[in-house]
């Protein structure tokens, strides 16, 4: 199954109708079918919801995924990273008190942070292309 957005879908397919009514209609229904079929196959998909069940993210250095937990569904998603190693939870970096200079980076778990199993993730949205430019 593929989410795609509807709105925008009809936007575009809206731009073949013919304002005129009693215009003379010069195009084939199938050609028309034909045309739908290709504006559904260039709409972006929506993301959806992976359980942790059934693929766990790969082990991309540091990148944060959208994390939904146990007994908090309905909650706006946390900000998670994953460790191939030890699951979902945060890197932690540590520095020196006195120089403030980088020492070190750890890993915490949800569970060593007193965090809800997470049980489904996604990868985060992509910023619009006007924004990567």
């Amino acid at each position: 199954m593929r989410l795609i957005d509807a709105d925008v879908l009809t936007k575009n397919v809206t731009k073949w109708l013919n304002a005129d009514p009693n215009a003379d209609r010069m195009v084939d229904i199938d050609d028309i079918a034909a045309s739908v079929l290709m504006e559904i196959e260039e709409q972006p998909t929506v993301p959806l919801w992976i359980s942790v069940e059934d693929k766990l993210p790969e082990d991309i250095d540091r990148r944060f995924f959208m994390c939904l937990v146990e007994n908090h569904l309905e909650d706006p998603p946390m900000m998670c990273q994953y460790e191939e190693e030890y699951g979902f939870g945060f890197w932690k970096d540590i520095y020196d008190p006195v120089t403030l200079g980088f020492l070190d980076s750890e890993f915490e778990t949800m569970e060593e942070l007193d965090y809800e199993k997470v049980i489904y993730w996604m990868p985060m949205i992509e910023p619009p292309e006007e924004a990567m430019q």
